[in-house]
């Protein structure tokens, strides 16, 4: 260059050091509006509950929510997958957290052994012939099993009260048992007292 009039101005999402042959773009989980920046501290990092995989960007708008089902507590997130997954036995609907006080817990009768649900409906029911009054499950083993002697066709169930007694001179040998056809009539000379 002959003259200062020579120098190409760095755009926006860019910056350049004293004797630079080129424009550096600002890193990923940053922005910068400003043209002709002579420095990376120009690069703001994107705030939290957000991420941004673009380098060079220009503008906040580069900066997306973290998806629902996860948070962000920092600030300059390089991608989605640096936002917290909620965990399993909870979920968030809510795009964009700051913290993972937004994961709610599964309900009692209900389980997910899934990372990151976006959705109540993520946690499963817990299955006829068992129960479970227990909130935040993460594991299907968390369901316990009607007694033996004991049926239930509820899904969900959340108390053991919802389990049912076989009906006098009928006996039922298993646990979490899910009709009432499980119950087993005594053989003829025989009676059940329960």
């Amino acid at each position: 260059a002959t003259n200062s009039t020579d120098c190409v101005q760095c755009g926006a999402g860019t910056w350049s050091g004293e004797g630079s042959t080129e424009c550096t773009r600002c890193v990923t989980g940053t922005y910068s509006t400003e043209a002709g920046a002579g420095s990376e501290d120009t690069c703001s990092k994107c705030p939290q509950g957000t991420w941004s995989a673009q380098e060079g960007s220009p503008t906040p708008g580069s900066c997306q929510k973290c998806p629902a089902g996860s948070w962000g507590g920092a600030t300059g997130l390089g991608g989605h997958e640096e936002c917290t997954k909620c965990p399993a036995g909870t979920w968030s609907a809510q795009e964009g957290a700051t913290s993972d006080g937004v994961c709610s817990v599964c309900l009692a009768g209900t389980w997910s052994g899934e990372n990151g649900s976006n959705s109540a409906t993520r946690c499963l029911d817990c299955a006829p012939g068992t129960w479970s009054s227990t909130l935040g499950s993460s594991e299907q083993s968390s369901c316990t099993a009607c007694a033996i002697g004991t049926w239930s066709t509820a899904w969900g169930a959340v108390a053991e009260s919802t389990c049912q007694e076989c009906r006098a001179v009928t006996f039922q040998p298993a646990v979490g048992q899910a009709n009432v056809s499980v119950c087993i009539p005594c053989e003829p000379g025989k009676y059940s007292t329960l």
